[in-house]
């Protein structure tokens, strides 16, 4: 299965990885791997860098990424202040000129700019960054690039919008999670890298009972495969074998064609909701965001009404969406990821809130 991603996303054969519990568990080990492998070979330090040697350092994300990379950098030791946060653009992408100025403040500063995080399908909106610029920068800079495609990197599977995610294979590390665009059921992450060896380098530690260790530095084709030497997790269950399945039944076209029939549905909401009134954000993949926004209608009770509408949706058993905040303001947000979803079931949805929108906006005396 690692070697079958690998190929989707177009890295070369001395790539490798290893499936995890999720994205948030991907992520934290890319930035192992920052922290473990390249910031120690800026630094020219005889070992991993630890405490006060990770003062100085920044890393570079969206200021839509998700969560846990910032997470990812308190468990494993960075100061807050190390994550600095760049301002996405009016499509809620992070584009490359935002992050050179800030790398040039930061150096200018004595700072370590060290690496970037980019986004192929935010959380929020499904925005994928400017991956080539920000591939371009990181080369340039001598920064690492990884990759947060927990959601878009799937995009590969279909030529039509593998466009979308042009240069995801520029990536020093890349996370994937095939539990989601990949329709597959939890848990089922991974992390996958353009050099192997940086896995081994970071997690390989060589226990006392273990029947066969080799080194760090031995082939490891010669010798049994050990997943422990490339993750963090020791006990593991056989993530591989339902993603093997579904790859056998399916086939890459086959996942190309369940992921182009949610795009089509997140188009068609799309299209739907403005004719019922209201506001869309173009949909990016598959993620599409709306809000209705009544006339004379104030700013507390605007972000109070999609609140109201997600609970009443909820409880008409009709359909499920979140709401998410996008510069300051709440959206209602649908996440466009079962296959088996209609046509017909958006327009219900839709239908719901519009109908649920009316008895809210009574009790917000409107």
């Amino acid at each position: 299965m690692i070697r079958w991603l690998c190929d989707v996303i177009g890295y070369g054969g001395e790539a490798w990885g290893v499936l995890t519990s999720g994205g948030v568990m991907a992520n934290l080990m890319a930035l192992a791997v920052v922290r473990d492998v390249h910031l120690r070979r800026v630094l020219r330090l005889a070992e991993p860098p630890r405490a006060a040697r990770l003062e100085a350092v920044r890393v570079y994300t969206s200021d839509q990424a998700h969560f846990s990379i910032e997470r990812g950098l308190d468990v494993l030791g960075f100061p807050r202040g190390a994550l600095r946060l760049v301002a996405s653009d009016d499509d809620f992408r992070l584009r490359a000129g935002a992050v050179a100025e800030a790398i040039d403040e930061d150096r200018a500063a004595g700072l370590t700019p060290t690496a970037i995080c980019a986004v192929a399908g935010s959380t929020n909106t499904g925005a994928v960054d400017d991956l080539p610029g920000l591939a371009d920068l990181a080369e340039r800079e001598g920064l690492w690039l990884h990759v947060d495609g927990a959601y878009g990197a799937a995009a590969r599977f279909s030529p039509a919008l593998a466009p979308v995610v042009a240069n995801i294979e520029r990536a020093d590390s890349l996370t994937v999670d095939p539990h989601k665009w990949l329709f597959q059921p939890y848990d089922v992450g991974g992390l996958l890298v353009r050099r192997r060896e940086d896995l081994l380098r970071t997690f390989h530690r060589e226990p006392e009972y273990d029947a066969f260790s080799g080194g760090r530095d031995h082939p490891q084709r010669e010798h049994p495969l050990h997943w422990y030497q490339y993750s963090l997790e020791g006990t593991r269950r056989f993530r591989a074998l339902k993603l093997w399945l579904s790859w056998k039944h399916l086939g890459s076209e086959g996942f190309a064609h369940l992921i182009g029939r949610t795009i089509d549905l997140a188009a068609h909401m799309a299209d739907a909701a403005r004719a019922r009134g209201f506001e869309v954000i173009a949909p990016q993949l598959a993620v599409v965001c709306l809000r209705y926004v009544p006339r004379g209608l104030d700013h507390d009770a605007v972000d109070e009404l999609p609140r109201r509408l997600q609970r009443a949706l909820e409880v008409s058993g009709v359909g499920w969406l979140s709401t998410t905040t996008l510069r300051g303001r709440t959206w209602l947000r649908a996440g466009v990821i079962n296959y088996l979803s209609t046509e017909a079931d958006a327009d219900r949805i839709l239908d719901t809130l519009v109908e649920a929108s009316e008895r809210i906006l009574e009790d917000l005396d409107v």
